[in-house]
């Protein structure tokens, strides 16, 4: 009985051996089969890899890691349905695990799939939430996925963990700045550029806003700091229009003709010339100077027309000169050719509604202005965009359209403009359309603001 039983443990011991010793190889192929599938992908083997890992798969199949590199390396081959498979594999097996997650992230950020990357870099996020670099890639995927409103929170929990991140400062001005918060984007911009001079986007961000903030000597420290670093003929244009809209045109003149002068080919710089004398012409009060400046204009823009600027530009610029050369016709038939041109220049249609009215041609101008109006959209501000609606009911009413020049006259109303003008306008309206009461109501009111108008005067005649 004991010889049977020692027999017994000594067969036990050699059976547990052999498994051991089974077990030990496993793990030895699987260990070297994950490497040689490292050292091909490090190589740019892929398809070495790949069956190196699917190998070590097959040795062990709950092992997350190989899952992982081989969805890494189908990811090097562009199969991204096998990567997805192999990584979401992977985050079944390690539920917990960042790799997984940010590998998702990245996959589809690789493909410009921003929305599907900002959902993986946010779970990523979740299990890593102390990674600045993960938190701003968050936030830039969210951005470009049309999501700046919830960009804003992990940027700045970014900048809470490295608050000299200078590239999240500027990703932080651009958002804000596209959310309307424009003294937050100041701050984040100018931030950015404390913690990083030579950083040129967030410079280009910053002028920007200070332009559109009306801060016009700070835009031009901006523009004048890049074109000193960068004196090539972009940054030229640019600080020359930044110092023609302070109207220092002689001095933004004289930068652009130096530039022509160095490189006469240049029909940008060729272009901003003709644009700075449009600018020049808008600005005078006396007619003479107006078209003598606009005639300084086309020599320049004619030549632009025959370069690489974009043509629907130097149409819509050609076009506006002759406007203000007091060649309407002429500037009709350019800037109906520059909005048929694409891509088109949004400027056009706002020209072509001047010219349009000044020849007469209250329907088109109504037109054109309108399709301005909803190109801009809520990017005008709420006063540009209320008096928009005040001319377009002028139009329309000049155009025989009283119904529709009451939805226009109503909406800036509204808005807050109650001049006599406008009052006298939607008195006429509305009797046109058979509102004598509201007609009476509001030519009462204008009459209160304007009493000795003789239109409103005659519209009292007319209304009983």
């Amino acid at each position: 009985m004991k010889l049977a039983l020692a027999a017994a443990g000594l067969i036990g011991i050699a059976i547990a051996s052999a498994f051991a010793v089974q077990l030990f190889d496993r793990s030895e192929q699987f260990r070297v089969l994950m490497a040689a599938g490292d050292r091909a992908l490090n190589a740019g083997d892929t398809y070495g890899a790949i069956e190196s890992y699917s190998g070590a798969m097959a040795l062990r199949a709950n092992s997350m890691v190989s899952h992982l590199r081989r969805g890494r390396a189908y990811a090097a081959q562009r199969r991204r349905d096998e990567a997805v498979r192999d990584y979401l594999e992977a985050l079944r097996l390690q539920p917990g695990a960042a790799d997984p997650l940010l590998a998702l992230a990245e996959l589809y950020d690789s493909q410009a799939d921003a929305a599907h990357a900002a959902e993986w870099y946010g779970r990523a996020a979740d299990v890593d939430p102390q990674n600045p670099t993960l938190l701003y890639r968050l936030a830039l995927n969210r951005y470009r996925a049309g999501q700046a409103a919830t960009a804003i929170d992990p940027l700045r929990r970014a900048l809470a963990l490295d608050a000299g991140f200078d590239e999240a400062h500027y990703l932080l001005g651009v958002v804000l700045r596209d959310t309307q918060d424009q003294a937050g984007a100041t701050a984040a911009l100018e931030r950015a550029i404390q913690a990083n001079p030579a950083l040129t986007a967030a410079r280009d961000e910053l002028a920007d806003v200070y332009r559109v903030q009306g801060r016009f000597a700070d835009e031009m420290a901006q523009l004048s700091e890049l074109a000193s670093s960068d004196p090539r003929s972009p940054r030229i244009v640019a600080l020359a229009l930044a110092e023609a809209r302070q109207g220092q045109y002689g001095s933004a003149l004289a930068s652009l003709n130096a530039a022509r002068d160095r490189d006469p080919a240049d029909s940008h710089v060729t272009l901003a010339l003709g644009r700075v004398q449009i600018m020049r012409a808008e600005a005078a009060t006396d007619p003479a100077r107006r078209i003598a400046a606009a005639q300084l204009a086309l020599p320049p823009l004619e030549a632009a027309l025959g370069g690489s600027a974009r043509r629907s530009e130097g149409l819509t610029l050609y076009g506006r000169a002759l406007f203000l050369a007091g060649e309407a016709e002429a500037a009709e038939r350019l800037l109906q050719e520059a909005v048929a041109t694409s891509p088109f220049e949004r400027a056009a249609f706002a020209h072509l509604a001047d010219v349009a009215e000044q020849l007469g041609h209250y329907a088109d101008a109504r037109d054109w202005l309108a399709r301005f109006d909803a190109l801009e959209g809520d990017t005008a501000p709420a006063g540009v965009r209320a008096a928009r609606a005040r001319r377009l009911g002028g139009l329309a009413l000049a155009a025989g359209d009283p119904a529709g020049a009451l939805v226009y006259l109503d909406s800036a109303s509204q808005r807050g403009l109650r001049d006599a003008t406008l009052l006298g306008w939607l008195a006429d309206a509305r009797w046109q359309t058979g509102d004598t009461a509201g007609a009476l109501a509001a030519l009462t009111d204008a009459l209160a603001l304007a009493p000795g108008d003789v239109t409103l005067r005659r519209l009292r005649q007319k209304i009983r």
